[in-house]
């Protein structure tokens, strides 16, 4: 009787021990080698993962078997190491610096009634740029009462989910609207001198990839967005929704071209998407960090988070930066 309970003990612990190294193998190939499509969509799930794994780790812990336990330890520690990055340095645990140059990322949701959730925390935030992302005709209505601490406005307005613009309390010089690719959305390039510093700024907002079509849209916008910052000098902020976390193989190049720096770093994954209870109780689960600012290394990043639920299915995100 102890003989057969040992066994099945035994067997336990080693079908928990595939389903982590299952875990561990799509988390880890999908993050490296996710050109195709549906891997791709499995890459951004990272700390989803990692719980996963976690979870069976202690499943295999119960059972007391040292060969599972310490493979299982070794899946843990291999999926660790996709999020320590982002939590290293501690910036987060630290006093947080002022800043003197705030920035506003906010994907708004065309379908979004609550405008005075997002006027309100502009006007507390109170950011020196401020881009929306999904803005039509009505947003820009009732966005416009910005104008009032944010009086320079550039962009233009979409029906169809990708409008984008931007308001900022510096003069904006040599804004262009373009389109990096064909089949492709709108990007918003402008210069902003602001502290002694004259920087580049770029929001976009490509398409979200979720048919063959639409994902290689996105990825053939990361590619000539990355092509034309490499032509650009001076210190450069990109920043938007860029339907991709920075566990995308596609992501991961767009930074190994421009070699641009994401301001979470330090300060946590910040998932932004999605927010609301369409999910129920799965919402919070599944969140990734979709919506990102990326800074040319010269540029000091004090502060990063994540701001509250403004009735859209995306967080905003809040930058300090010492100029």
């Amino acid at each position: 009787m102890a003989q057969k309970q040992s066994r099945s003990v035994s067997v336990f612990a080693w079908f928990m021990l595939m389903a982590v190294v299952g875990i561990t193998a799509i988390a880890l190939l999908s993050s490296r080698y996710g050109w195709p499509i549906y891997l791709e969509l499995l890459s951004h799930f990272q700390l989803q993962y990692w719980v996963l794994s976690l979870v069976g780790l202690s499943a295999i812990a119960l059972t007391r078997r040292r060969v599972p336990i310490w493979i299982g330890i070794a899946c843990v520690a291999a999926l660790t190491t996709q999020l320590v990055p982002w939590y290293w340095p501690l910036h987060f645990l630290g006093a947080r610096d002022q800043g003197n140059f705030r920035i506003l990322i906010a994907n708004v949701n065309t379908q979004n009634r609550n405008f005075d959730a997002v006027i309100n925390l502009a006007q507390q935030e109170n950011p020196d740029l401020a881009l929306f992302m999904e803005v039509n005709d009505r947003w820009v209505n009732h966005l416009d009462t910005l104008l009032a601490q944010m009086p320079h406005f550039a962009g233009e307005t979409s029906d169809g989910n990708f409008g984008i613009v931007v308001y900022s309390r510096y003069p904006l010089e040599a804004v262009e609207l373009i389109d990096f690719a064909q089949s492709s959305t709108p990007s918003i390039t402008a210069n902003l001198s602001a502290k002694g510093q004259v920087l580049t700024l770029v929001g976009t907002h490509p398409l979200p990839p979720v048919r063959p079509d639409t994902f290689h849209s996105r990825n053939r916008q990361f590619d000539q967005l990355g092509q034309y910052l490499q032509t650009l000098d001076g210190p450069i902020v990109l920043m938007g929704d860029f339907n991709a976390s920075m566990w995308s193989p596609y992501y991961q190049r767009l930074k190994r071209q421009t070699r641009l720096r994401n301001v979470r770093r330090g300060f946590g994954l910040l998932p932004t998407w999605p927010v609301g209870d369409h999910l129920g109780w799965m919402t919070q689960l599944l969140a990734i960090p979709i919506d990102h600012g990326l800074l040319s290394p010269e540029l000091t990043v004090v502060d990063a988070r994540v701001g509250p639920d403004v009735g859209s299915d995306h967080r905003p995100v809040l930058i300090d930066l010492r100029l």
